[in-house]
This record gives structure tokens, sequence and C-alpha cells, in this order.
């Protein structure tokens, strides 16, 4: 049953990111703020008129990601949703490391309990484990390939090309500054689009942008809040950010 239950929480989060792809793009302009809790390891500095605009920065990002030799990531989802006066809230953590052209290793977390799964893919080859009491389990066959695709899918690789898309015109430059060692452009952006999820009235939806000078993203927060169909109010977090960019990182099969 928690084998199951875990199961089903990873597909109905990878929904997400087929949904924000398909979302429309907002087409006009507003004036983003930072959230408070945002934290960077500089301080900002006023944009220059030389800075690239927002839509050539995000337009390249991608395929910036993609030519990275190696990297780690976090990526954290937070949820909650208020249904009558019963509250539900979730937190899920994946930690990830990628090597070039097709190594990837991703610890999935569900925060609460502690339970989640270890997966590592080479080349064509995949092992999957499930982490109950301390302990990890190789999965069933049945189980391991749909999980393997649904925990890689928040990896920036997969999660990157469908979020990026809509910020091209709903982005404003904050200013340089410096993450993970990394120097950045900072963007503030007001899209709607990747919050679809919530099925009816969106509220408001904000996001913080970290661009490398080199171009490829190096932290996102995206945050949402709103009412479903239903009437149900909810709201969602979806951070990420990279570390030890084009480092040595080893990914090995499992002895």
């Amino acid at each position: 049953m928690r084998r199951n239950k875990l199961w089903l929480l990873l597909v109905a989060l990878g929904v997400i990111l087929s949904m924000a792809a398909c979302a429309p793009k907002a087409e006009t302009v507003e004036e983003a703020t930072i959230p408070e809790t945002t934290t960077t390891e500089a301080p900002e500095e006023e944009a220059t008129t030389t800075e690239a605009p927002p839509e050539e920065m995000f337009t390249g990002s991608s395929e910036a990601l993609k030519s990275l030799k190696s990297y780690r990531y976090v990526s954290l989802f937070k949820f909650e949703s208020k249904e009558t006066a019963e509250i539900t809230r979730g937190s899920i953590e994946i930690e990830g490391e990628y090597v070039a052209p097709d190594k990837e290793h991703a610890v999935w977390t569900d925060l609460s309990s502690g339970e989640g799964f270890e997966a590592i893919r080479i080349g064509d080859k995949g092992w999957i484990w499930m982490k109950q009491a301390g302990q990890l389990m190789e999965m069933p066959a049945e189980y391991a390939e749909s999980l393997m695709q649904t925990v890689l899918m928040f990896g920036p690789l997969y999660s990157w090309d469908t979020l990026y898309t809509g910020l091209p015109g709903t982005s404003n430059l904050v200013g340089r500054e410096v993450v993970n060692g990394i120097p950045c452009l900072h963007y503030t952006s007001n899209y709607k689009g990747w919050g679809v999820l919530f099925g009816g009235n969106i509220a408001e939806a904000k996001g913080d942008i970290w661009i490398a000078e080199e171009g490829f993203p190096v932290k996102y927060i995206f945050k949402a809040s709103g009412t479903d169909t239903e009437g149900n109010q909810g709201s969602i977090e979806w951070s990420m950010e990279l570390r030890d960019v084009n480092q040595p990182i080893s990914i090995e099969p499992p002895m």
C-alpha cells in the first residue's frame, strides 16, 4: 500500500511538467516582486544597458544547460491544500547528479515520512530502489521504469524545458548576483502558466530565476496559489539549484 501511494504521488507530480508545457503564455508584463525569503551570496548591483534582454537569455538557456559536462542539483517541491477544515501539506526533495552524456543519479525523498526512492541510469540501463525503514530495497521490474522516468523528470534537463518557455516577455532584470560561486543575472517573473495544475483560478504566481552569465539556469524559485474548480484553496512552491558545475562527479552501477 505504501509503495502504491508513493508511486501515485510521483506520477501526480510528474503531470505538472506536462501541464506546464501546454500552458498558455502570458502576454503582458507586470512588475514582479522578490520573495522576502530569497537569499543570495552577493549584494545586488544595478543592471547596465549592455545586459542581454530576457528574451535572449532564456531562449538560449536550455541549450546552455545541455552543454554542461556535469553538475549536482537539489529540487524541492512543497505543496499545501485546504479542503473544508482539513489542511494537507507535503514536501518532496530530489537530490541528483548528472554526468554527460548519459549518466544520472537521483534520490527522491518524501520529507514528511523519510521514505522515497533512489535511481541510477547509465545509458539505456537503470536501477531503482525503495527506501524503507532506513534500508534500500530493489524495486520490482514492473515499478522500476515508471518510477525512474518520473524521478528523473524533475531533474533540470527535463523540467527546465517546460518552465523557461513562458519566461521571455514576463521577466524583469533585477541585477547581478553570485549563486553557488557562479556569476548570475537575477530575474523576477509573473509567469502564471506553470501553475496550471490548480485547474481553476490562480490568484498569484511569481518566480525568481538566476541565469549564469554563461547562459544556463543556476537557480529558480516558482510559487503559485489559487483555488481549484471545486473551490479548494492551495499553494505550491518549486525550487532548484545547481552546484558543482563541470566538476568531477562519479556515477557508477551499484555493486
